[in-house]
């Protein structure tokens, strides 16, 4: 009851839960609204700026597999994401994934400290580097969709009967959920800390392994739930066979049904992430809790709901952003014209905007984050709730049995069996796991902890539980596990807290599908009759698009949606005379200075940054005063 109550002083710094059901901020005061929808604004033009870049990059990856296979580029839409009955094609497609996957990890992971430093590269003083490197592992997602589509395309071209194209397409589906599902157990069971490689670079081939299967496991979250939007697809095809646009009525009931059945199926077994946060990761297959293929498995099922809802909204046919696009617009369907571009701009525009208040309304009242689909884990959660309540059956059990006997001599008697005197300590010594080095920077803490100078040995110290008080009839094993185990879930996954991580994840990649189709859309109407005159005039027309595309949003974003770093690395503007004023030293002195990483979460290691924090409140009034002055 006590640990339910209030989380001890190691979770305080990571995770602070109400009993609402709210996901707080590691240990900082809660931001004002508009604050919030101001940071939030700056955080989605970031992003939607990463993936346009990223599209356009794909694009020119796309003219290269289309004009290899000699395709229409008009036809194709400017996407190689079609191959029918042509086995070479989709060689060709896996071959361009595999590079696209290769060199966007090589260039993102060497070039990612150096690339974004002003020190050593003078041009991160006016673009924005940042949003290019994030672009890097946004491009392999991109391009893994489009191959996904392919493959799955060419088994349903098997059969001609649309009947057999859906069991066809069901069973590329199932088979590939099932082999990425067993690739990431693999994966986090044997490769530790897979997710903070995405922000802290690990020196040497490990390092880069872990960059390059954390992208990895990035596109095959993509691919499946891709997989399983055109086994929906294939499903309304069978149902109105020989119509390459369906009934709107059908696809309505159709699409509508799923879409329930989605948000359901993620109500109850969501959240679940398939790259588990590393402390996540470290109590589900290290310790124990869900470690198993199942786990994995359902994991990539929620993901494909959260898919699955967002193509609801941005699918090309049956999106509902596209509907509302053509009841604007009649023609916005019309990939060459310059009015259908400016409507599909602006529902972006409407979009992204609703989105981003939507996403700080999220944050404001809920204390959800990007972060906490990878944080939170309902089979984790599950795993707790079992053992407190068997733990709690186990002691109801010897409660009663010392009532009804009205002494405690059996079980006196019990704990004797187990060990007598030291004997008994050496056992209980024994049974009492030696926890790992990083166990201990995620569970210590100065009361149920000793300290490793006290140890001669120069081993770990085994954790000290506040169940062993109670005498060695308990298994220690069990109560240490269920003490950690109830620091970290302090109370349940409400339905508002998934149902509020659920919205800020679909809405973030809502705003990612918008803006991708209008980068496509703007190319369209800009080169896309050049394009399908010759294959030098595309390939060309490409390059010089993605050129000036990328330029112009990493200098339009340094410039106008700076991150903190970005903004501290601008000097400051100069008088007549070439010398830099007293008020904009005074500003860039007040500037924040980027904070180094954590190593770790535990209270200790949050103490000195704490303290920091404080310091700058007392340096910011003093800097507010000079500059007043």
């Amino acid at each position: 009851t006590e640990y339910r109550q209030s989380p001890p002083r190691a979770l305080q710094p990571v995770v602070r839960a109400s009993s609402r059901g709210k996901v707080h901020a590691m240990g900082t005061d809660k931001k004002g609204l508009r604050q919030l929808a101001a940071e939030t604004v700056v955080a989605y033009v970031r992003m939607a700026s990463t993936v346009v870049i990223a599209v356009v990059i794909r694009l020119c990856l796309d003219c290269i597999g289309i004009i290899l296979t000699d395709q229409e580029p008009e036809e194709a839409n400017f996407w190689f994401a079609h191959c029918r009955k042509d086995g070479l094609c989709v060689v060709a497609g896996i071959v361009l994934f595999l590079a696209s996957l290769i060199g966007c990890s090589i260039f993102a992971w060497s070039c990612q400290d150096w690339i974004t430093d002003p020190e050593r590269n003078p041009y991160a003083r006016r673009f924005s580097f940042a949003i290019i490197v994030e672009a890097a592992t946004w491009i392999p997602i991109s391009v893994s969709v489009g191959k996904t589509n392919a493959i799955v395309e060419w088994f349903m071209d098997i059969s001609k009967d649309d009947l057999v194209q859906a069991m066809l397409s069901s069973a590329v589906a199932a088979l590939l959920t099932i082999s990425c599902a067993v690739l990431t157990h693999v994966a986090m069971k044997y490769c530790n800390d897979v997710q903070r490689s995405a922000s802290v670079k690990e020196a040497g081939w490990s390092g880069f392994g872990k960059f390059i299967l954390l992208a990895t496991l990035y596109c095959l979250g993509w691919a499946v739930g891709w997989s399983n939007w055109e086994l929906v697809l294939s499903l309304m095809d069978a149902l109105e066979p020989g119509r390459s646009m369906h009934n709107a009525m059908l696809s309505a009931g159709v699409i509508s049904t799923f879409l329930i059945f989605s948000m359901c199926f993620y109500l109850r077994y969501g959240p679940e992430p398939i790259i588990p946060d590393p402390q996540l990761q470290q109590v589900c297959y290290n310790h124990g809790y869900s470690s198993s293929i199942r786990r994995s498995l359902v994991s990539y099922v929620v993901y494909s709901c959260v898919v699955f809802m967002v193509m609801c909204c941005c699918d090309p046919q049956y999106g509902l952003l596209i509907r509302l696009a053509k009841w604007l617009y009649a023609s916005s369907y019309t990939v060459f014209d310059g009015k259908a571009l400016v409507v599909l701009s602006g529902v972006a525009c409407v979009v992204t905007l609703f989105a981003a208040l939507f996403s700080a309304a999220i944050t404001w009242f809920m204390e959800v984050d990007e972060y906490s689909s990878m944080k939170i884990s309902r089979s984790v959660h599950d795993a707790c709730q079992r053992m407190v309540s068997c733990r709690r059956t186990n002691f109801d059990k010897m409660l009663t049995q010392v009532l009804e006997d009205g002494s405690d001599a059996r079980l006196a008697k019990q704990a004797a069996l187990r060990g007598q005197g030291a004997e008994g300590g050496q056992h209980l010594q024994e049974l009492s796991p030696r926890p790992s080095r990083r166990s201990l920077e995620l569970f210590d803490d100065e009361e149920n902890l000793a300290s490793p100078q006290d140890n001669d040995s120069g081993e770990s110290p085994a954790p000290r539980s506040r169940y062993l008080e109670m005498g060695s009839a308990l298994d220690p094993d069990e109560d240490i596990n269920s003490e950690r185990q109830l620091r970290l879930n302090p109370v349940p996954i409400s339905g508002a807290l998934c149902a509020s991580v659920l919205a800020y994840d679909v809405l973030g990649f809502v705003v990612c599908f918008q803006w991708g189709a209008v980068a496509i859309r703007c190319y369209s109407v800009l080169f896309g009759r050049i394009a399908g005159v010759h294959d030098a005039l595309y390939m060309l027309s490409a390059l010089l698009y993605a050129a000036v595309v990328v330029l112009a949003l990493s200098r339009f974003v340094f410039s106008f949606f700076p991150s903190a770093e970005e903004r501290a690395s601008v000097p400051p503007p100069c008088d007549a005379e070439g010398k830099a004023s007293a008020r904009s030293l005074a500003l860039a002195a007040c500037a924040p200075k980027p904070a180094a990483e954590a190593p770790s979460f535990s209270w200790w290691a949050a103490l000195p940054f704490s303290l920091a924090r404080v310091g700058q409140g007392a340096s910011a009034a003093a800097c507010s005063g000079a500059v007043e002055h």
